[in-house]
């Protein structure tokens, strides 16, 4: 049985939202309902657990409601910060659970083929596999936001995206491990790494875009309306 905990508890702070970010309107529809929209349609997914915001979980059920998602299971509370929502949505998977598909709800425009891909390189390594994009710019690291220090060799770099697919016991153990160490990650893939687990990489999709910025909303909009988003 594969899962998908999709983390959806930002408040929209960089966007001067006023409620959840995930509810955030891209063409008339809140985030999130692209996001859930896709992974309904990847038959590979049998669940779905949303992580959401505690004081949002009202309108999120109503919203699962009105939409007849399907497959979403459980709405639970997330945390302090991303990797604590994920920790609160790995409790609420069923028990079946042996795959898990982190995907944020802030990456809307998700194609079901690109979920599966990445589920499905996970399938022939055995442990994980992420979607990410090879480093198409210069990149300069600084210590103190003002000097170059150095110049990174780009053609060892990938930029994280999700989704992000794991054995679920795994990612358990992954999660549980940085929360005896007190490690705190940006991603779930970063916490599997402290494993020494070896993760896949698979070429992912530079219209899987991540909601951060304004602008961003606008890129979203222009992507869906010709045509190359998940619809």
């Amino acid at each position: 049985m594969t899962t998908s905990v999709v983390p959806a508890a930002g408040k929209g702070t960089r966007l001067g939202s006023q409620i959840p970010k995930a509810l955030i309107p891209i063409l008339g529809k809140p985030m999130i309902s692209w996001t859930i929209a896709a992974l309904e349609q990847t038959p590979i997914v049998d669940a779905i657990v949303i992580v959401a915001p505690s004081e949002a979980l009202d309108d999120f059920e109503k919203l699962r409601i009105g939409e007849g998602w399907r497959k979403v299971v459980a709405i639970v509370a997330g945390g302090l910060d991303r990797q604590q929502s994920v920790w609160n949505g790995l409790q609420a998977m069923p028990e079946r659970t042996e795959w898990v598909i982190v995907h944020d709800a802030a990456r809307p425009l998700v194609k079901p083929s690109l979920i599966f891909a990445v589920w499905e390189a996970a399938q022939e390594i055995g442990t994980a596999a992420i979607a990410a994009l090879p480093c198409t710019d210069t990149v300069k690291r600084t210590l103190d936001g003002v000097l170059i220090a150095e110049t990174l060799d780009r053609e060892q770099l990938w930029l994280a995206q999700t989704p992000q697919v794991f054995a679920a016991e795994l990612l358990r153990e992954a999660h549980e491990q940085a929360l005896k160490d007190g490690c705190t990650a940006t991603d779930d893939a970063m916490l599997v790494e402290r494993m020494g687990v070896p993760i896949r990489l698979v070429p992912g999709d530079p219209t899987n875009i991540k909601i951060t910025h304004p602008t961003d909303l606008l890129l979203a909009e222009a992507i869906l309306k010709h045509g190359f988003g998940t619809h």
